[in-house]
């Protein structure tokens, strides 16, 4: 009978201590919540629902049966999809022509499907605001308000701020027809979703086993996805390379000109050069007439380093991933904005 009673009593003690536990938790959650954290939170549940939005409207898109307009415009759009990507290698119009002539015909057929998202739903216009809206983390790192190194934190944005603005809306007659564009936001909507979403849990000190693991998982696809789509996209807004050497010579000085012109090679450089330049009007049809400038270059040098800079980033985050899940570990609680 003394040991019913004290094992009824022991009960007793414990679920009351369990709910004391739960009640303290409660009080640390609203008392944590300090107008900072407001913002914070406010600003994660706002990012998470405009990424939510794209993300729905992206896979309606890729999913969606398309009528015969709109069958016959991602045709099109395919097909400048193509001549850009190749002319970029090559000036050579027939080269474009037999390459998409000799692909299967269902990846045509999925290329087509996939050309024209940016005018789906205002799904373009939606997209450059909403990633926009991401140069505040760059303040929130700046001013210490979260955890994330400032560099890091400033290498990510940038480089979607600079796909976004200096590809996608400074070449609209390429970028607005690729089919990459739908790829490449697929990859980020889902990716933003997750991680929105558990950085606002997080704030409220909640850990959801499922999220964590979703997080520290799907970027296996859609990193690779995602980025491969911004470098392929970024490549074919390019001019062709037999034009590239012409135009850096044509912006030389006169007077470097005149003194090359005095030495036999000098003036072999400025005739290959000169050839190049009569042989642009070809190019240039493939081209939609672009030529080489500052823009053209940043964008070649990022598509160069973007592969390493792929791998270093891509095996990091497997290294984080064992660190995470393959101790057990969680990560809810923790506010990283970033």
């Amino acid at each position: 009978m003394s040991t019913a009673s004290t094992t009824s009593g022991d009960l007793k003690a414990r679920a009351q201590l369990e709910k004391d536990r739960v009640q303290r938790h409660a009080k640390q959650v609203k008392s944590g919540l300090t107008p900072l954290k407001i913002y914070l939170l406010a600003y994660n549940v706002l990012s998470a629902l405009l990424w939510l939005h794209l993300l729905v409207v992206t896979t309606t898109f890729i999913f969606a049966p398309r009528s015969t307009s709109i069958q016959a415009s991602a045709s099109s759009g395919s097909t400048n999809f193509f001549t850009r990507l190749i002319s970029s290698i090559t000036s050579t119009t027939n080269t474009v022509g037999t390459f998409s002539h000799n692909l299967p015909k269902p990846i045509v057929q999925v290329i087509d499907h996939l050309s024209g998202s940016y005018n789906y739903k205002n799904l373009g216009w939606w997209t450059k605001w909403t990633q926009t809206l991401a140069v505040l983390e760059v303040v929130h790192a700046g001013l210490g308000w979260v955890r994330s190194p400032l560099g890091t934190v400033m290498s990510q944005v940038a480089s979607r701020v600079w796909t976004v603005w200096g590809v996608v809306e400074a070449v609209p007659d390429v970028s607005h027809s690729s089919p990459l564009f739908a790829t490449m936001l697929f990859a980020w909507s889902l990716t933003e979703v997750i991680r929105y979403t558990f950085y606002s849990l997080s704030l409220l000190s909640i850990s959801l086993p499922l999220l964590n693991y979703l997080r520290y998982t799907t970027f296996i696809p859609l990193y690779p996805l995602g980025a491969g789509s911004e470098a392929f996209l970024s490549f074919s807004t390019l001019p062709p390379f037999s034009t590239l050497f012409s135009d850096l010579i044509g912006r030389l000085p006169l007077k470097w000109k005149s003194k090359a012109m005095k030495s036999s090679w000098g003036r072999a450089v400025l005739w290959k050069a000169a050839k190049g330049g009569m042989m642009r009007s070809t190019a240039s049809s493939a081209a939609s007439g672009r030529n080489w400038g500052w823009m053209e270059l940043v964008r070649l040098g990022l598509f160069v380093i973007w592969w390493p800079a792929l791998y270093v980033l891509y095996t990091y985050m497997l290294k984080q991933r064992r660190k995470v899940l393959g101790k057990g570990k969680t990560v809810g609680g923790v506010n990283k904005a970033r």
